[in-house]
């Protein structure tokens, strides 16, 4: 899954915001609170959460540039060559 899906679909709410240096945010509200965790591994970004009592895995691609990701209060946020 890319950067573009996530931000396409529509279970899911979320904004990309690109910037002209070629830095790009991307925000999504996954809505699982504060059970949630994301690490970046090379070009991408591994998210973990509890979905209806089911843990789930979800592998983002990045693009080239280094990323930054974090999650707070069930709020995924990727930075982007910032």
């Amino acid at each position: 899954m890319s950067l573009k899906h996530i931000a396409d679909r529509e279970d899911v709410f979320a904004r990309r915001y690109v910037y002209d240096d070629d830095a790009e945010v991307l925000v999504a509200d996954l809505g699982v609170g504060n059970d949630a965790s994301v690490d970046v591994l090379d070009d991408a970004a591994i998210v973990v959460f509890e979905d209806e009592d089911e843990a789930r895995q979800i592998e983002l691609q990045l693009p080239d540039g280094g990323a930054e990701a974090f999650i707070t209060n069930g709020v995924l946020t990727i930075e982007v060559g910032l």
